[in-house]
């Protein structure tokens, strides 16, 4: 018997279709779903608080995950949720992941009601991930809007220190006294830094990670530069020295260090580039410099080490009438005037530098004992005699103060 095989390629025919109609059906049905779902499960921007709540609920349930999950849904209908954003950077901070902390805090805008403490917390980030020029920025930005701020403060001083910009640290503490409410924890690491300033031994570990976790930041290639200066590594220094000088040509640290520098090893050419007429740096740099007295100093000291005496005195003359209390400046006045013939005035110089070396002395004694941790108020008094002497007038007025006040 012999079987009709059109019929039966029909019904399979049909099968066919059917089928593939089902999966047309099905996978429309699913990409339908893919379309609307995501629409319906974004959150609702107008209960933005309550999903917020709900986010720090989350997140002091150590469920960071989850709480950022919903943060970053909300930020996506809402991105100019200042206090989601700042509690994104919050759930990134606590997973360690302070690059995007950062990125969270940083991008709070300064009208916002969380600038201020954004600034503060993407500082710490920035210090987290060695991002130590990102955070000076950060720091003193908060400083400008509240410039009384005590842990900013000692924040961006021990910055500094660990940087070996002790004068900067010494302006920062200085600028703040008028504005404290209590004085003495700035009065004191005055005197603490002045006579126990950052030794290149210590440092140079710390300054290392940090350079090899974030390389190319000018002020840590410096300070690691100075290190290698300090411990007697001069090849060393001067490679991390110029490589500063390359990254910022234009930074008044750098220029007053590599100075520095290359008149203590002996190379005059370099230093008088550093050391050129100031009309030969940018406007703002120009200023600068003419207003520092180190560099009048070192322009005198090469002057010297040139021979040229009436020069290497006017510059050292400029170096006093800003700071006329320092004493390397009124030892190297003395020899220059000893130079000169002027005998008279040198003696009156070396007189005035024995004065003021006796006062400082005095007041290293003071913070070697340990006495400024309680100080009596007969301490108090002396260590204001002695600063007065040294020129310091203002931390002399507030040392008496806490004299008066025992």
């Amino acid at each position: 018997m012999i079987i009709n095989p059109v019929p039966v390629l029909f019904a399979k025919e049909q099968l066919l279709r059917k089928r593939l109609f089902i999966l047309i059906a099905i996978f429309c049905l699913f990409f339908l779903i893919w379309i609307v779902a995501p629409k319906s499960s974004q959150p609702d921007p107008t209960k933005a608080d309550e999903i917020i709540q709900n986010a720090e609920g989350l997140l002091a349930d150590q469920q960071r995950p989850e709480a950022i999950h919903m943060l970053l849904d909300l930020l996506e209908v809402a991105p100019d949720n200042q206090k989601a954003r700042f509690l994104l950077g919050h759930c990134y901070y606590q997973q360690k992941n302070y690059e995007q902390a950062a990125n969270q805090f940083g991008s709070i805008l300064p009208e916002s009601e969380y600038y201020q403490p954004a600034l503060l917390n993407s500082a710490k980030a920035y210090l987290k991930t060695a991002r130590m020029e990102q955070a000076e920025q950060a720091l003193k930005q908060f400083l400008r809007n509240a410039p009384a701020a005590p842990s900013v403060i000692t924040e961006l001083q021990w910055l500094y220190f660990n940087q070996f910009r002790v004068r900067e640290a010494k302006r920062l503490l200085s600028e703040a006294l008028p504005l404290s409410e209590n004085p003495y924890p700035l009065l004191y690491h005055l005197l603490q830094i002045e006579y126990f300033p950052p030794i290149a031994q210590e440092s140079i570990s710390l300054l290392k990670r940090i350079n090899d976790a974030e390389p190319g930041q000018a002020s840590v290639v410096l300070a690691l530069g100075y290190c290698y200066w300090k411990l007697g590594e001069t090849d060393q220094a001067r490679e991390l020295i110029e490589q500063s000088l390359t990254i910022n040509p234009d930074r008044l640290e750098t220029i007053l260090t590599a100075a520095d520098f290359y008149l203590e090893t002996g190379d005059l050419e370099k230093s008088q580039k550093l050391l050129q007429p100031e009309k030969d740096y940018p406007d703002a740099l120009q200023k600068q410099l003419q207003q520092d007295d180190r560099w009048h100093f070192l322009k005198s000291r090469l002057h010297f080490q040139n021979n040229e005496l009436p020069q290497a005195l006017e510059e050292i003359q400029l170096a006093l009438k800003l700071n006329p209390n320092e004493i390397k400046y009124l030892q190297h006045s003395g020899t220059l005037h000893q130079a000169s013939g002027e005998y008279e005035s040198a003696k009156k110089q070396f007189q005035q530098t024995k004065i003021l070396a006796r006062s400082y002395q005095e007041l290293y004694k003071f913070v070697a004992s340990g006495a400024l941790d309680k100080p009596s108020q007969e301490d108090c008094q002396q260590i204001a005699a002695h600063l007065e002497k040294l020129g310091k007038t203002q931390q002399a007025r507030l040392w008496k103060n806490i004299a008066a006040s025992m």
